[in-house]
C-alpha cells in the first residue's frame, strides 16, 4: 500500500498545475458567490405610477427581513445598471403590483423574487382583510400587535450569548462549490487506476510481492488525501485569511467533509468501473458532475425542488446529505442525533459504490 500512495505522490509532485488549478478555482468560485457571508443584498427598488409615500411604505414593509436591504433608486440609472451587468435584480413597483427586472438568471434573483412575493402577498391578504373589518384601524392595530408578540418565539445565540449573524444561503453555496470542486479532483485521480489497468502497469503489480487489496487501498487513501486537503485548505483560508464564520462546531463539519470524501472516492470508483478507457472517463466524468449540485439543491435555497423525480435522485447524490448535515453543524449546532441519518446515508453509500464500483473494476480487468 506505502509504495503505491508515494508512487502516486510522485507522480503528483512532477505534475501538480491541475490539482492547484481546481483548487483555485474552487476558491475564485466560493469568493465569488459566498462573498455576501454574514452580510445584507442590496437590491434597488423604482416605482411606474407609485406616489412616493406609498412607495416608501413598501419599501418599509419588504424591509422587514434580515436578508435583503431594498432602496429607493432612479429608474432610468437602475435599468442602465441591469443593463450592464452591474445590478443582478431590481425591483419595480405599479398600482397594486411589481416585476423583477433582470438580465441574467442566478440564485440572487430568484431569491429576492420569492421573498417580494411572499411579502406582497401577505400584505396583500391582510389589506383585503382590513377593508372587511368593521373598524379597520382596530383591526390592523390588534395585527401589529399580535405580530410583535407571538405565542411562539425562536431566537438562536451562539454558546457565548451573542447574536448568531452567519447567513444561511451563504453557508450552503460556500461548501457547495468547494466541495463540488473537490469531487473533480477525486475523479481524475481515482482514473489513475483505469489509466493503469489500460497501460499494463497493473498486472505487472499484481505479479509483484503488493497485494491487490493493497494497490486499492494505495489509490483511495492517496485520492482521500488529495480531495480533503483541497476542502480543508479552503476552509482555513477563507476562516483564518477572509474571516468567514464557520460556527462552533468546525471539527464536526471536518469530520463530515471526511465522510463526504470517502463517498465521494468510492462514487468515482463506480464510475471507473463503468468507463473501459481513460478517455471515457475523462470525457463523461466533467459532464457528470457538474449536473450532482443541481440535481442536489445545492445551487438554490432550500425547498427550491419539489420534482418528485429529481428528489428521488438527489438521494443518490453524496452532496445532497454532506449539504444536509453541514448546515446543520454550522447554523444550527446540530450534535450526533441530529445529525446520524445524513451521515449513515453517506457511509452506506460509500459501502455499496465500493463495492459495486470494485466488482466492476475486476470485471473489466478480466
Amino acid at each position: 500500500m506505502i509504495p503505491v500512495f508515494l508512487t502516486q505522490w510522485l507522480k503528483e509532485r512532477r505534475s501538480p498545475l491541475l490539482v492547484l488549478m481546481l483548487m483555485g478555482l474552487g476558491i475564485a468560485l466560493a469568493l465569488l458567490f459566498a462573498s455576501n457571508m454574514g452580510g445584507k443584498l442590496e437590491v434597488k427598488v423604482f416605482t411606474n405610477g407609485v406616489e412616493e409615500e406609498e412607495a416608501l411604505e413598501w419599501i418599509s414593509i419588504l424591509n422587514e427581513g434580515e436578508s435583503i436591504d431594498f432602496q429607493l433608486a432612479d429608474e432610468e440609472k437602475v435599468m442602465k445598471d441591469v443593463r450592464e451587468g452591474r445590478l443582478d435584480v431590481a425591483v419595480k413597483l405599479v398600482q397594486g403590483d411589481y416585476r423583477i427586472i433582470t438580465a441574467s438568471d442566478n440564485y440572487n434573483v430568484y431569491y429576492v423574487e420569492r421573498y417580494v412575493q411572499r411579502v406582497m402577498e401577505e400584505e396583500v391578504r391582510l389589506l383585503a382583510a382590513i377593508h372587511q373589518a368593521d373598524n379597520p384601524e382596530l383591526f390592523r392595530l390588534e395585527v401589529e400587535q399580535r405580530l410583535q408578540q407571538p405565542l411562539l418565539t425562536l431566537e438562536t445565540q451562539v454558546p457565548d450569548g451573542s447574536e448568531r449573524v452567519r447567513e444561511h444561503y451563504s453557508i450552503q453555496l460556500f461548501y457547495a462549490f468547494t466541495l463540488f470542486m473537490s469531487m473533480f479532483i477525486i475523479g481524475f485521480k481515482v482514473n489513475a487506476i483505469t489509466e493503469e489497468r489500460v497501460g499494463g502497469i497493473w498486472e505487472r503489480m499484481i505479479l509483484s510481492p503488493v497485494r491487490k487489496i493493497e494497490i486499492y487501498l494505495g489509490h483511495m487513501l492517496y485520492t482521500f488525501m488529495i480531495g480533503f486537503a483541497q476542502v480543508l485548505v479552503v476552509c482555513l483560508l477563507f476562516i483564518y485569511i477572509f474571516g468567514f464564520d464557520m460556527g462552533e462546531r468546525f471539527g464536526l463539519q471536518l469530520l463530515i467533509i471526511v465522510i463526504h470524501t470517502f463517498a465521494c472516492v468510492a462514487l468515482a470508483t463506480l464510475f471507473t468501473g463503468v468507463f473501459k478507457t481513460p478517455e471515457q472517463f475523462g470525457s463523461f466524468f466533467p459532464i457528470i458532475v457538474p449536473i450532482m449540485p443541481l440535481i442536489s439543491g445545492a445551487y438554490w435555497p432550500e425547498g427550491s425542488i419539489s420534482n418528485p423525480f429529481l428528489l428521488i435522485l438527489a438521494e443518490f447524490v453524496p452532496l445532497t446529505h454532506a449539504l444536509d448535515a453541514l448546515k446543520g453543524a454550522a447554523l444550527y449546532d446540530y450534535g450526533w442525533v441530529e445529525l446520524m441519518p445524513p451521515l449513515v446515508k453517506l457511509v452506506l453509500m460509500f459501502v455499496v459504490f465500493m463495492g459495486v464500483g470494485i466488482n466492476l473494476v475486476e470485471r473489466v480487468r478480466k
